[in-house]
């Protein structure tokens, strides 16, 4: 077992550098502790950042922080015995939290809860939901604090920690691993659970017969259209293809203003009625909302405040249309640039109780090279959010080569390869390519010219039987 923890704590692979002080071992057969929550990553490792707790007298952070959005559950990790609750948020640093005894004199504490699903006295089993995660106490961030402890550890030397604290990790069981448990799959809105072939269509709304023609001859599966779509070219395109997966981006442009969610969730009404109408069911609720052409700096300030305004667009449209799919729009990926981006990473972290309450989320994808579009910052960069979501339904809602100095050609042999890598990737919907056509910019990325004509990514694209 220690080599097994051991070979996954060299790879990095989701407990990070294994703690240093404080640590115990554990033989086969003995304690063990199921995964706490459904978000498999560490946010403070056992032993971080002595400097902080020095001034409560610890080496270091005493237990393990984990991720776990706004909301979701916290579960027990093993069998036991509730011995006591603190169901007051702001009495302790812990917050709301829940402690259980276990065998042999362990213990373990779930702290920074919203609520509290035990009472003293219940009988726990293993995986049981005890909770939901928040950030009560003393805590910045939705997340769980799982604290270890053992009778008398601190005493016999097991610990160097005070009250008997323990190092969880060598106890810890990932959900692949026998004993483990395993997510429940991720549903599809189709019942083939692959990655559909999509296109982007025109950035004006509009449709003629040459960007049919496209659709029809590169066998596309799915199409994102945007708001003033008609309902007749939603019908033409059902009669090029009846199983065609048709997505909508539902946006209308802010002016530089703040728009209030009862105004936006107004006037796309009247889109979703009409588009639900023919059968459209799932629409992407805004675009790229940390970019400031976009939002960002005027309408909202950061990740939390769209979050915000997002659920609450959705809210009213749920009223009106409760059998429609909503997603988190994609965002421009990458770094902060100062007065036109907000850091992708900072923005998703801030906006994630909206993302976990999403009926499904858009990623953006872009690339420069075929080195970029294998790399998880780029053209793998649905990754992050998969990490992240591990059980939300992705759609990849934009994707390409940006760059002016790969020709056409070259760009549409890498979609197809694109293409081909997410076929089989779990719980992803669609990936919808840029751009069908659009009357101004997107000039190294469209599909077909002004006069009808090909370009040549759809003409690679075509060959590909994929």
């Amino acid at each position: 077992m220690i080599n097994i923890l051991q070979s996954r704590i060299d790879d990095r692979d989701r407990f990070g550098e294994r703690p240093k002080i404080g640590e115990v071992t554990t033989e086969e057969g003995e304690f063990r502790l199921k995964w706490p929550t459904d978000y498999y990553s560490v946010i403070q490792d056992f032993g971080a950042n002595p400097e902080i707790y020095a001034q409560w007298g610890l080496p270091g952070h005493e237990g393990l922080d984990i991720r776990a959005p706004y909301n979701t559950n916290v579960y027990a990790c093993a069998a036991g015995k509730v011995y006591m609750v603190n169901d007051t948020p702001d009495n302790h640093s812990y917050g709301r939290h829940v402690r259980i005894q276990h065998p042999e004199g362990y213990r373990t504490v779930y702290a920074h809860m919203k609520l509290l699903d035990v009472k003293l006295g219940d009988e726990i089993e293993a995986r049981q939901v005890i909770g939901l995660a928040d950030s009560t106490g003393n805590s910045s961030g939705s997340h769980l604090h799982l604290t270890l402890k053992k009778d008398g550890a601190t005493e016999s030397g097991e610990t160097n920690y005070p009250n008997d604290e323990l190092v969880p990790t060598p106890f810890m069981l990932l959900p692949d691993v026998e004993g483990g448990f395993k997510p429940a799959p991720i549903k599809y809105p189709w019942p083939l659970t692959k990655c559909l072939v999509g296109l982007n269509a025109r950035a004006d709304g509009l449709f003629d017969e040459y960007d049919y023609q496209v659709i029809n001859v590169t066998k596309m599966e799915a199409v994102k259209v945007g708001s003033d779509i008609s309902e007749t070219a939603i019908l033409k395109l059902r009669e090029i293809n009846s199983s065609l997966y048709i997505m909508a981006r539902l946006y209308y442009p802010l002016d530089q203003r703040k728009v209030e969610p009862e105004e936006w969730a107004e006037r796309a009404l009247p889109d979703v009625a009409r588009m639900v109408d023919k059968g459209v069911d799932y629409f992407e609720v805004h675009q790229s909302p940390n970019l400031q052409s976009e939002g960002w700096s005027y309408a909202w300030y950061s990740g939390i405040d769209f979050g915000r305004w997002w659920l609450d667009v959705v809210n009213m449209l749920k009223d009106r249309f409760p059998g429609v799919k909503y997603g988190f729009p994609g965002l421009s990926p990458g770094g902060q640039v100062e007065g036109q981006r907000m850091d992708a990473a900072a923005f998703l972290e801030g906006a994630e109780a909206a993302l976990t309450a999403a009926d499904w989320i858009g990623v953006n994808c872009f690339w420069s090279s075929p080195q970029e579009m294998k790399s998880d910052g780029y053209g793998m960069y649905y990754r992050y959010y998969r990490k992240r979501f591990p059980y939300q339904l992705l759609f990849i809602t934009e994707f390409g080569n940006v760059s002016d100095q790969v020709d056409l050609q070259a760009k549409g042999k890498e979609y197809v390869k694109y293409y081909e890598q997410l076929r089989n990737e779990t719980g992803i919907g669609a990936a919808f390519a840029n751009i069908l056509y659009s009357p101004s910019g997107y000039t190294t990325m469209q599909w077909r010219m002004e006069d009808g004509g090909f370009t040549p990514i759809p003409m690679e694209v075509s060959k590909w039987d994929g």
